[in-house]
């Protein structure tokens, strides 16, 4: 059974890594994407956190038992507190896609939290502080619901603003992730406190954890997958992207205005690129509106004309 569990943390350990080496090839190689979050630097530093994780638990399984107890306790106690990382970093990804500012204070409650977890845990392991196994566990397990709350918290916040810009695809896919990740750090919170004292609280607990975090390591890279595929047969080149490059410093167009010009040129409708995109045709529409402003086009065909060297004859179907 142990050769299986080890087969099976490497599985993990590659399907964490998959959806990393994407998001960071997307950023360098500059690609287009199908939805706004895999833009930003909060999504690879959420990403990296979960390698890092995944790399800890693969160096308690093929190396704990050389490193001895001690070593692996200081190991179990930092992935409590990178537990707490990683639900901030993914509160970021989902205050980015609503597009708030930064909050001070929603940074400030999660270092506290993760000060607060690393000084109880290191207090137990040194035994400075003589508590049961029972309290102990029911403490962790009370502390670490500290920042999911605050996650299913702000989730609540931004849910509003998410729904608004983005399209049924899109707000299905922030349900069902925000639901699989609550569960994941509940199952990882119980696999570490399963891990840390004797008592077997539930059978099997690694397979449960090992399979969770499979699922969903699994999951992040089916959604780049998602998110990098091309809507239609259309290719890019560099000399296009190029082109649009300039244009996008020459009028001052954001990220979302560059998609949106790029796919003016290529006849799609607002309908066609909010399906693209991700968005509603609201937000489209609007974004649109703000690219017509600074080119100082009347309607699509001239802004496609000012943009210039792109095939335009599709558009006069859709005016």
């Amino acid at each position: 059974m142990r050769q299986v569990i080890q087969i099976g943390y490497i599985f993990t350990m590659m399907a964490g890594m998959m959806p990393f080496a994407m998001e960071l090839m997307t950023r360098r190689k500059n690609l287009a994407v199908r939805m706004e979050p895999v833009k930003s630097g909060e999504t690879l530093v959420f990403l990296s956190a979960i390698v890092i994780f995944n790399l800890c638990d693969f160096l308690i399984i093929f190396l704990g038992s050389q490193w001895g107890k001690e070593s692996v306790s200081c190991i179990y106690i930092f992935e409590n507190v990178l537990e707490v990382g990683l639900v901030y970093f993914f509160t970021e990804i989902e205050r980015k896609w609503a597009g708030k500012d930064k909050e001070l204070m929603k940074g400030l409650f999660f270092a506290s939290a993760a000060v607060i977890i690393l000084w109880f845990d290191i207090l137990y392991t040194t035994e400075f502080i003589h508590i049961g196994e029972d309290k102990y566990a029911a403490a962790m397990a009370a502390l670490n619901c500290i920042p999911l709350a605050a996650m299913i918290y702000c989730g609540a916040r931004y849910a509003a603003l998410i729904y608004e810009k983005s399209s049924k695809d899109a707000r299905l896919y922030m349900v069902v992730y925000n639901a699989v990740f609550a569960f994941l750090c509940m199952v990882v919170t119980a696999g570490i406190i399963d891990s840390r004292t004797t008592w077997d609280y539930f059978k099997n607990d690694k397979e449960i954890y090992m399979i969770f975090w499979l699922i969903f390591n699994v999951f992040n890279t089916v959604f780049m997958l998602n998110c990098c595929k091309k809507s239609g047969p259309e290719k890019i080149t560099t000399s296009v992207e190029t082109h649009f490059d300039s244009i996008a410093v020459k009028y001052g167009l954001s990220e979302r205005e560059k998609e949106i010009a790029r796919l003016i040129c290529q006849g799609k409708s607002n309908k066609e690129m909010a399906d693209q995109l991700f968005l509603s045709v609201n937000t489209v529409k609007v974004h649109t509106s703000k690219l017509y402003r600074k080119l100082g086009a009347a309607g699509r065909l001239q802004a496609a004309e000012i943009i210039g060297g792109m095939d335009i004859k599709p558009l006069h179907n859709r005016l």
